[in-house]
């Protein structure tokens, strides 16, 4: 890893809403998609069947949409080139149209999806410096039991910037409330979408400047009485002196590549040795973002913050400590 600028120009936002099968990711794209100007927006559906209904669905409603669809499966199981092709296929109707570029692809994901294995595919692609987000529905009417929690939903929830709770207006407060301590519990670091009006809730998700980007370690880790669930483990990681770059690459990747698929999210920021800034890592499974500096004026929260499954907090230690000559201190949630 290297420590990159932030580029000034835009550059184009790739969006993964991804949630669990039935969770209301079709009906959340279909309101955006008939609210807000889309024009510049393009859309690949991605159904786990044969025949890909959401796509249908989608197309029906909006002829004019610059629409791609994937039935071959899963994405996340079976992309071979599917996401490329995608994405050429929304590019080059644009250029066919007259219409310029696209400033958003929003991927709507199979229930059953993952997200580090498509984050992988996109950074393989020719546009591989898309800004990317992910959002991740959470049924409040069909919570994930306790076992069910550590397969792709915990992947999706973890991965997510911002959870939107759906279902809210039939769920009923007591469920609502349930649903929000899940997230809280499995992803501390993401915004959690709580409104009743549609309106509003498409403005939080889909407009990208309504996104914290800085995350609040300290913060979340003070917060007391959220439900720890025993196949999670959440820790922050920080040292207690700027640490040099190579200590830091040298220990992210090693955590990385030991922790494999039970890596879900990675986000913090870190002081290192010779740099005036901070360090933004951000990582969805084992794949990075190129780490950014972020502005130290001000800035009381540091760490990394670790969200994985099935890594018991002695594991994580004992890796921690042998990953580098230099390991940090770790703080269970």
């Amino acid at each position: 890893m290297s420590i990159e600028a932030r580029r000034d120009q835009p550059v184009a936002e790739f969006l993964i809403l991804t949630g669990a099968l039935g969770s209301g990711k079709t009906t959340l794209l279909s309101n955006y998609l008939s609210t807000a100007d889309t024009r510049d927006t393009g859309v690949i559906v991605n159904d786990a069947g044969e025949v890909n209904v959401d796509g249908a669905v989608i197309e029906s409603d909006n002829r004019k949409l610059a629409l791609a669809k994937l039935s071959n499966g899963c994405i996340c199981c079976s992309l071979g080139n599917g996401l490329q092709d995608a994405i050429d296929e929304l590019l080059a109707a644009r250029e066919s149209s007259g219409l310029g570029g696209l400033r958003r692809i929003i991927l709507e994901t199979s229930g059953l999806a993952e997200p580090a294995p498509i984050v992988r595919a996109l950074s393989q692609t020719r546009q591989s410096d898309f800004r990317l987000r992910i959002v991740s529905t959470l049924d409040c009417l069909h919570l994930p039991e306790a076992g069910e929690l550590v397969g792709q939903y915990a992947a999706q929830l973890a991965a997510a910037q911002s959870i939107v709770l759906t279902k809210l207006d039939v769920a009923g407060a007591e469920r609502v409330k349930a649903a929000t301590a899940l997230a809280a519990s499995v992803n501390p670091l993401a915004t959690k979408i709580t409104t009743w009006s549609d309106v509003e809730r498409c403005r939080l998700i889909f407009d990208d400047s309504e996104v914290p980007s800085i995350p609040v370690p300290r913060m979340l880790f003070s917060a007391n009485g959220v439900e720890r669930h025993e196949r999670m483990t959440i820790v922050l990681a920080n040292w207690e002196r700027p640490v040099s770059w190579l200590d830091l690459s040298e220990w992210v990747e090693n955590v990385a590549g030991f922790c494999g698929e039970k890596l879900l999210r990675t986000k913090g920021l870190i002081r290192v040795a010779g740099c005036d800034d901070l360090v933004l890592l951000n990582g969805v499974g084992t794949v990075f973002s190129p780490p950014r500096r972020v502005r130290a004026e001000g800035a009381n929260v540091e760490g990394i913050v670790l969200i994985l499954r099935d890594i018991s907090p002695t594991e994580l230690s004992s890796l921690s400590n042998s990953a580098s000559d230099v390991p940090p201190s770790l703080r269970l949630r």
